[in-house]
């Protein structure tokens, strides 16, 4: 089992290795030492193609513990594993100033190059909430209206940065949204989470990568037309570098994206709705 250094993580294919903070150590051996059952401290709370997401709370820590099986090993073979990439995003995101969960561990299980299992162990964001609250049916979405404004100017701020560096976030959806209310209920923090995804784009890649992201987030929140308009503006006020206008981006969703049979969301509606 190779031991590799957690912030300047360097590619290993050949074998079984893992990283983790100094303080996590002894926490990462008896995590990986036993097999998990749910108890007090242990609580599975997302099980998806694969992937299983534990909350749990141990040596003083509160962290999630992602695990995901390695179904198409072929898939990996000279190349990192999602939790793996999720990790190097994370210290990349931390760099350009947004706001993440800590990295506490990563790993991965090989034979013969071949991917078995991989791992990520971030700190749980404790009080936090992700923005299908704000979605249709969501606790939210009614009498929150100012907060949901908040939310989605903050997170959208924090898109034109990574597209200023030219990343695509791929999976743009509330869900992977989090925010942190105060003690009066304003908005204190937003977080990303899940950005395993995120990939770097060339000039040309990247008007695509902005339609897809800001598609991808209006889709999901369905918001009047008009809100989206100014959502959208605000973005692009928050570009430095030359970004097509609103409202060109706007239709431009539309056209691309209703091509695409893409679901209805608010981006296609009429100019009058909302």
């Amino acid at each position: 089992m190779q031991e590799l250094e957690i912030n300047n993580l360097r590619p290993y294919y050949f074998g079984s290795w893992r990283s983790s903070v100094p303080e996590f150590a002894t926490v990462l051996a008896n995590l990986r030492d036993g097999k998990l059952r749910e108890d007090d401290t242990h609580r599975l709370i997302n099980v998806s193609s694969g992937k299983y997401v534990w909350r749990c709370q141990d040596g003083g820590f509160d962290f999630a513990y992602k695990t995901q099986q390695g179904k198409t090993p072929w898939r990996y073979l000279f190349r990192p594993s999602l939790p793996v990439r999720e990790c190097r995003h994370y210290q990349l995101l931390a760099e350009l100033g947004i706001p993440t969960a800590q990295v506490l561990a990563v790993g991965e299980t090989r034979c013969f190059c071949l991917l078995r299992e991989s791992f990520l162990v971030t700190a749980f964001l404790d009080g936090t909430r992700d923005g299908r609250c704000f979605m249709t049916g969501g606790e939210f979405r009614t009498g929150h209206e100012e907060l949901c404004r908040q939310f989605c100017r903050e997170h959208l701020r924090l898109l034109a940065v990574l597209h200023e560096h030219r990343w695509f976030h791929k999976a743009f959806h509330p869900r992977n949204l989090l925010f942190r209310q105060d003690a009066d209920g304003k908005l204190e923090q937003c977080y990303w989470i899940d950005v395993a995804r995120l990939r770097p784009v060339t000039p040309r890649q990247m008007e695509r990568a902005v339609l897809v992201d800001l598609h991808t987030f209006f889709r999901d929140m369905q918001l009047p037309r008009k809100q989206v308009e100014e959502l959208v503006q605000f973005y692009v006020s928050c570009r430095q570098s030359p970004v097509a206008a609103a409202s060109t981006l706007v239709q431009e969703m539309v056209k691309q994206f209703l091509g695409n049979n893409a679901p209805r969301s608010c981006v296609h509606a009429r100019a009058g709705d909302g």
